[in-house]
């Protein structure tokens, strides 16, 4: 073999080719679980996706658990810088906790019980607030990281519809200030937990789109 041949073998390509089959299957099965779920529960669907031990509020927690696992994964493969990769690990697991031991819902029900601050929503709304502001600063850093244009735009679908979940949930602060505002809708309102399902899909579906560059 050539010299310069050997030698072109050992450069790390700066683009390599996206992993492109693995986000449509994951979104894929994640919808098929919502339905499946759903008609588990029917006629009472309603309950697979607002009930505290529904399987959609696991599936959430497991969604999260594994976007911090693979972004720990993607740091070994140098697909993702250091830092990212272990502030997206933390992040995503402390997320997780969240989700299944209802962390912000302690804060929000109970905290009037430590601090009179709580009168004012928000900060009984802080945690909340405090992951859609945190979420588009880390998903701008991220999107940096990014290679391919189609990973990017996987990932901005799941801030979109991170942030709509979150806003389904303050809507009814929002209208409490407002009353004058439409109510939600019933059916938004039960679909929230199905919307941070999908959004979270959809960022796990960038990071397993994202090549390594061994």
């Amino acid at each position: 073999m050539p010299p310069h041949t050997t030698a072109r073998s050992r450069l790390v390509d700066r683009h390599p080719t996206p992993h492109t089959g693995v986000a449509p299957a994951l979104l894929m099965a994640v919808l098929g679980f919502l339905l499946f779920s759903g008609w588990m529960y029917a006629p009472q669907w309603e309950r697979a996706f607002r009930s505290d031990g529904s399987p959609v509020s696991w599936l959430s927690s497991a969604l999260l658990l594994a976007l911090s696992i693979t972004a720990l994964r993607m740091v070994g493969d140098r697909a993702l810088p250091r830092r990212l990769g272990a502030w997206l690990a933390l992040s995503f697991f402390v997320l997780a906790l969240d989700e299944q031991f209802m962390l912000h819902e302690l804060w929000k029900f109970r905290c009037h019980e430590w601090t009179d601050a709580c009168r004012w929503a928000p900060v009984r709304e802080a945690p909340m607030l405090a992951v859609a502001v945190v979420g588009l600063l880390t998903m701008a850093w991220l999107h940096r990281a990014l290679l391919h244009t189609g990973t990017r735009a996987l990932l901005w679908a799941g801030l979109a519809v991170g942030w709509l979940a979150i806003g389904v949930d303050q809507w009814p602060e929002v209208q409490a200030r407002w009353p004058s505002l439409p109510e939600l809708p019933a059916l938004l309102a039960t679909l929230e937990e199905g919307l941070e399902v999908v959004a979270e899909a959809l960022v796990l579906g960038a990071l397993l789109r994202q090549p390594g560059l061994r």
